[in-house]
């Protein structure tokens, strides 16, 4: 785990989530729940995209 880039990702998306459970309606929490699915994506293309720059250099 890269764990540099998952504290960079990780406040920005954690607040963003928190306000969105926060002032979304009761029935539509579910799609709230996609902020944290977006988030793992995100940072796993983060990691393979600098995976494939680092083999690409070498």
């Amino acid at each position: 785990m890269d764990w540099k880039k998952y504290f960079i990702l990780l406040p920005p998306l954690l607040i963003f989530t928190i306000l969105v459970f926060l002032f979304i309606p009761y029935h539509q929490l579910l799609f709230a729940s996609l902020i944290i699915i977006f988030f793992w994506i995100l940072y796993y293309i983060w990691v393979a995209v600098d995976k494939a720059r680092k083999e690409k250099s070498e």
